[in-house]
Protein backbone atom coordinates (compact mmCIF):
# COMPACT_ATOMS: atom_id res chain seq x y z
CA UNK A 1 0.00 0.00 0.00
CA UNK A 2 1.37 3.49 -0.83
CA UNK A 3 1.66 5.98 1.32
CA UNK A 4 -1.58 8.11 -0.46
CA UNK A 5 -3.45 5.39 0.50
CA UNK A 6 -2.08 4.94 3.64
CA UNK A 7 -3.36 8.68 4.83
CA UNK A 8 -6.27 8.26 2.99
CA UNK A 9 -7.69 5.81 5.11
CA UNK A 10 -6.07 7.63 8.05
CA UNK A 11 -7.76 10.42 7.65
CA UNK A 12 -11.23 9.01 7.11
CA UNK A 13 -10.57 7.05 10.24
CA UNK A 14 -9.77 10.30 12.49
CA UNK A 15 -12.98 11.83 14.37
CA UNK A 16 -13.06 15.72 13.48
CA UNK A 17 -12.15 18.10 10.77
CA UNK A 18 -8.44 19.15 12.02
CA UNK A 19 -5.74 16.89 11.09
CA UNK A 20 -2.02 17.71 12.80
CA UNK A 21 1.13 16.59 11.27
CA UNK A 22 1.91 14.88 14.40
CA UNK A 23 -0.95 12.19 13.69
CA UNK A 24 0.53 11.01 10.75
CA UNK A 25 4.46 11.19 11.44
CA UNK A 26 4.18 7.36 12.29
CA UNK A 27 3.40 6.69 8.37
CA UNK A 28 6.32 7.93 6.83
CA UNK A 29 9.41 9.85 6.78
CA UNK A 30 9.48 13.70 7.95
CA UNK A 31 10.46 14.14 3.74
CA UNK A 32 8.06 11.93 2.48
CA UNK A 33 5.12 12.86 4.84
CA UNK A 34 5.87 16.15 3.65
CA UNK A 35 5.89 15.80 0.13
CA UNK A 36 2.43 13.59 0.64
CA UNK A 37 0.69 16.25 2.77
CA UNK A 38 1.78 18.62 -0.14
CA UNK A 39 0.01 16.68 -2.58
CA UNK A 40 -3.34 16.09 -0.35
CA UNK A 41 -3.36 20.10 -0.21
CA UNK A 42 -2.33 20.49 -4.39
CA UNK A 43 -5.58 17.97 -4.65
CA UNK A 44 -7.99 20.21 -2.57
CA UNK A 45 -8.33 17.34 0.19
CA UNK A 46 -6.40 19.00 2.99
CA UNK A 47 -6.32 22.84 3.73
CA UNK A 48 -3.19 24.25 5.62
CA UNK A 49 -3.99 26.14 8.19
CA UNK A 50 -0.63 26.95 10.12
CA UNK A 51 2.75 24.97 10.64
CA UNK A 52 1.63 21.30 11.10
CA UNK A 53 -2.27 22.22 10.98
CA UNK A 54 -4.34 21.11 8.44
CA UNK A 55 -8.20 20.78 7.59
CA UNK A 56 -9.97 17.99 6.17
CA UNK A 57 -11.68 19.28 2.59
CA UNK A 58 -13.50 18.55 -0.55
CA UNK A 59 -12.87 20.26 -3.67
CA UNK A 60 -15.83 21.70 -5.44
CA UNK A 61 -17.20 22.06 -8.97
CA UNK A 62 -14.30 23.75 -9.88
CA UNK A 63 -11.84 22.31 -7.76
CA UNK A 64 -11.50 24.80 -5.65
CA UNK A 65 -11.25 23.00 -1.76
CA UNK A 66 -13.57 24.26 1.03
CA UNK A 67 -13.94 23.66 4.50
CA UNK A 68 -16.01 20.72 5.86
CA UNK A 69 -16.91 22.59 8.83
CA UNK A 70 -17.74 26.74 10.01
CA UNK A 71 -14.24 28.72 10.70
CA UNK A 72 -15.10 29.46 14.44
CA UNK A 73 -15.88 25.52 14.88
CA UNK A 74 -12.20 24.81 13.16
CA UNK A 75 -10.38 27.41 15.23
CA UNK A 76 -12.17 25.54 18.16
CA UNK A 77 -11.22 22.06 17.32
CA UNK A 78 -7.73 23.51 16.47
CA UNK A 79 -7.25 24.86 20.02
CA UNK A 80 -8.65 22.03 21.73
CA UNK A 81 -6.30 19.44 19.70
CA UNK A 82 -2.83 21.66 20.91
CA UNK A 83 -4.32 22.16 24.34
CA UNK A 84 -4.69 25.77 24.47
CA UNK A 85 -7.29 27.20 26.96
CA UNK A 86 -9.45 29.80 25.85
CA UNK A 87 -12.37 31.45 27.15
CA UNK A 88 -14.15 32.04 23.46
CA UNK A 89 -13.83 32.18 20.09
CA UNK A 90 -16.44 34.76 17.93
CA UNK A 91 -16.63 35.62 14.71
CA UNK A 92 -17.61 39.48 14.23
CA UNK A 93 -16.99 41.86 11.84
CA UNK A 94 -14.67 44.20 11.93
CA UNK A 95 -14.36 47.08 8.81
CA UNK A 96 -15.96 44.90 6.65
CA UNK A 97 -12.79 41.94 7.88
CA UNK A 98 -14.55 38.81 8.98
CA UNK A 99 -12.57 38.33 11.55
CA UNK A 100 -12.31 35.55 14.64
CA UNK A 101 -11.76 36.78 17.86
CA UNK A 102 -10.00 34.16 20.44
CA UNK A 103 -10.16 35.19 24.05
CA UNK A 104 -7.49 33.46 25.53
CA UNK A 105 -7.51 35.19 29.13
CA UNK A 106 -3.94 36.17 30.24
CA UNK A 107 -2.45 33.42 28.36
CA UNK A 108 0.08 34.80 25.54
CA UNK A 109 -0.85 32.50 22.78
CA UNK A 110 1.51 33.04 18.78
CA UNK A 111 -0.10 30.49 17.09
CA UNK A 112 -0.90 31.47 13.38
CA UNK A 113 -3.42 30.44 11.73
CA UNK A 114 -5.03 31.49 8.39
CA UNK A 115 -8.45 31.06 7.14
CA UNK A 116 -7.90 32.49 4.28
CA UNK A 117 -10.65 35.43 3.59
CA UNK A 118 -11.15 35.48 7.88
CA UNK A 119 -8.74 37.37 9.95
CA UNK A 120 -7.85 35.52 13.14
CA UNK A 121 -6.92 37.84 16.10
CA UNK A 122 -5.96 36.81 19.44
CA UNK A 123 -7.56 38.75 22.49
CA UNK A 124 -5.63 38.84 25.42
CA UNK A 125 -6.87 40.51 28.81
CA UNK A 126 -4.81 39.45 32.07
CA UNK A 127 -7.33 41.74 34.06
CA UNK A 128 -10.35 39.87 33.86
CA UNK A 129 -11.37 37.13 35.95
CA UNK A 130 -11.13 33.61 35.47
CA UNK A 131 -14.62 32.03 33.72
CA UNK A 132 -16.70 30.42 36.68
CA UNK A 133 -16.99 27.14 36.53
CA UNK A 134 -20.52 25.89 34.72
CA UNK A 135 -22.64 23.60 36.79
CA UNK A 136 -25.34 21.01 35.66
CA UNK A 137 -29.05 21.80 36.66
CA UNK A 138 -30.29 18.59 38.35
CA UNK A 139 -33.87 18.81 36.64
CA UNK A 140 -33.30 18.30 32.78
CA UNK A 141 -36.03 20.47 32.55
CA UNK A 142 -33.85 23.00 33.90
CA UNK A 143 -30.73 22.52 31.22
CA UNK A 144 -30.33 25.64 28.93
CA UNK A 145 -32.53 25.67 25.40
CA UNK A 146 -30.83 29.07 24.56
CA UNK A 147 -27.23 29.27 24.06
CA UNK A 148 -26.10 25.49 24.28
CA UNK A 149 -23.09 25.56 22.44
CA UNK A 150 -21.43 27.71 24.90
CA UNK A 151 -23.15 26.06 28.23
CA UNK A 152 -21.58 23.13 27.07
CA UNK A 153 -18.08 24.72 26.05
CA UNK A 154 -18.15 26.28 29.46
CA UNK A 155 -19.38 22.74 30.86
CA UNK A 156 -15.98 21.02 29.02
CA UNK A 157 -13.29 23.71 29.86
CA UNK A 158 -14.69 23.39 33.94
CA UNK A 159 -14.40 19.94 33.63
CA UNK A 160 -11.12 20.15 31.09
CA UNK A 161 -12.72 17.66 28.71
CA UNK A 162 -12.12 17.15 25.13
CA UNK A 163 -13.16 15.08 22.32
CA UNK A 164 -12.26 11.89 21.47
CA UNK A 165 -14.51 9.32 19.45
CA UNK A 166 -15.69 6.29 21.24
CA UNK A 167 -18.65 4.75 21.13
CA UNK A 168 -21.07 6.79 22.37
CA UNK A 169 -20.50 9.07 19.31
CA UNK A 170 -23.24 6.49 17.22
CA UNK A 171 -25.45 6.79 20.41
CA UNK A 172 -25.41 10.55 20.08
CA UNK A 173 -25.67 10.50 16.35
CA UNK A 174 -29.22 8.47 17.12
CA UNK A 175 -30.37 11.73 19.14
CA UNK A 176 -29.57 14.27 16.77
CA UNK A 177 -31.25 11.99 13.96
CA UNK A 178 -34.31 11.43 16.73
CA UNK A 179 -34.18 15.50 16.81
CA UNK A 180 -35.01 15.36 13.08
CA UNK A 181 -31.31 16.19 11.71
CA UNK A 182 -29.57 14.44 9.54
CA UNK A 183 -25.64 15.69 10.10
CA UNK A 184 -22.89 14.55 11.42
CA UNK A 185 -22.02 15.78 15.13
CA UNK A 186 -20.33 19.08 15.25
CA UNK A 187 -18.09 20.36 17.79
CA UNK A 188 -20.93 20.76 20.79
CA UNK A 189 -22.03 17.55 20.01
CA UNK A 190 -18.78 15.47 20.44
CA UNK A 191 -18.14 17.96 23.32
CA UNK A 192 -21.39 16.43 25.21
CA UNK A 193 -19.93 12.64 24.01
CA UNK A 194 -16.62 13.80 25.97
CA UNK A 195 -18.39 15.00 29.05
CA UNK A 196 -20.71 11.72 28.95
CA UNK A 197 -17.42 9.41 28.23
CA UNK A 198 -15.84 10.95 31.88
CA UNK A 199 -18.90 10.97 33.51
CA UNK A 200 -19.55 14.66 33.88
CA UNK A 201 -23.18 14.07 32.63
CA UNK A 202 -25.71 11.38 32.50
CA UNK A 203 -27.61 9.58 29.42
CA UNK A 204 -30.69 11.87 30.38
CA UNK A 205 -28.26 15.05 30.20
CA UNK A 206 -26.70 14.06 27.16
CA UNK A 207 -30.19 13.62 25.59
CA UNK A 208 -32.15 16.22 26.62
CA UNK A 209 -28.96 19.15 26.02
CA UNK A 210 -28.22 17.45 22.03
CA UNK A 211 -32.12 17.80 21.65
CA UNK A 212 -31.92 21.29 22.89
CA UNK A 213 -29.03 22.28 20.55
CA UNK A 214 -30.33 20.27 17.61
CA UNK A 215 -33.34 22.88 17.84
CA UNK A 216 -31.63 25.95 18.87
CA UNK A 217 -29.70 25.30 15.50
CA UNK A 218 -32.04 24.47 13.24
CA UNK A 219 -34.16 27.91 14.62
CA UNK A 220 -30.77 29.52 13.49
CA UNK A 221 -31.07 27.68 9.91
CA UNK A 222 -34.66 28.65 9.52
CA UNK A 223 -34.72 32.43 10.09
CA UNK A 224 -31.42 32.57 7.71
CA UNK A 225 -33.25 30.67 5.26
CA UNK A 226 -36.50 33.70 5.85
CA UNK A 227 -34.52 36.26 5.40
CA UNK A 228 -32.33 34.66 1.88
CA UNK A 229 -35.93 34.89 0.66
CA UNK A 230 -36.75 38.47 1.59
CA UNK A 231 -39.49 37.19 4.24
CA UNK A 232 -39.66 38.32 7.79
CA UNK A 233 -38.55 35.72 11.05
CA UNK A 234 -41.97 35.15 12.94
CA UNK A 235 -40.84 35.77 16.85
Amino acid sequence: MNLDSKLQISLSKRSGNIVLRRDLSRLASASHLSEALHDLVSDGRLIRLGAGIYAKARPDASGDPQLLAPSDELVREVLDRLGIRFRSVDLVNEAGQATLLIDAGSQRVSRRLNLGDVAVRYVRNPSAPDEPGETLPADVNALPTKGVRQFVERLARTHHIQHQRTGLDDYAQAVTRAAGDEVELDSTGKLLVALKKKHVINGRQLARLMTNHMREVQDVRSVRGLRKRGLPAQH
